[in-house]
């Protein structure tokens, strides 16, 4: 029972810190404006759905921020596994908008956590000192190993060993949603 509450305890730490960790976050960096950034990784590893199916999935995902002439951000986000594809725009300075996530400037990286019924993820840009390029680092917090979200089909899934890999950052000058 011991060895069970101390796995509870260090994966609830995992968690708390992805998730909750009190982070300064300030204005976009004058040199990020009217910029746009795109960042890609794959998420790969073991879904079991609510009927009890298990199988491995690969879902490329993607995540598309335009930080405004005034700082605002706006994104895009996409998952697709296959056949499936989810994802949609929106103002990820909008709480309410929980199914996006939260992003903000910490310095001069971009950092977004987004929630998931279990879990959640933690994206960070940093970028180099003309904001001309960057690297993405992506984590996954789970809690007893497992994590609870959506798959690109929309269906529910408890997912293990969920790694990431091949994680791309870019950064262009413009609206990318203005095309």
């Amino acid at each position: 029972m011991r060895n069970f509450n101390r796995r509870w305890a260090a994966a609830i730490s995992v968690f708390a810190a992805v998730v909750v960790s009190p982070a300064v976050s300030v204005a976009a960096p004058s040199g990020a404006l009217n910029k746009t950034v795109t960042i890609s990784f794959v998420s790969s590893g073991m879904a079991t759905s609510a009927m009890g199916q298990q199988k491995s999935f690969n879902t490329s995902v993607q995540r598309i921020v335009y930080i405004s002439s005034a700082g605002r951000l706006f994104m895009k986000h996409t998952a697709s596994n296959g056949k499936f594809q989810r994802g949609g725009t929106f103002d990820p300075d909008n709480t309410s908008a929980s199914h996006g996530g939260s992003f903000n400037f910490q310095g001069d990286k971009l950092v977004g956590v987004i929630s998931y019924a279990g879990g959640a993820r933690q994206i960070t840009a940093t970028f180099d000192p003309s904001f001309s390029s960057c690297t993405a680092n992506i984590i996954e917090g789970a809690v007893g190993g497992k994590m609870q979200r959506k798959g690109p089909n929309g269906e529910m899934y408890t997912l293990t060993g969920v790694t990431t890999s091949q994680p791309s950052c870019s950064v262009q000058s413009g609206n990318a949603f203005a095309q």
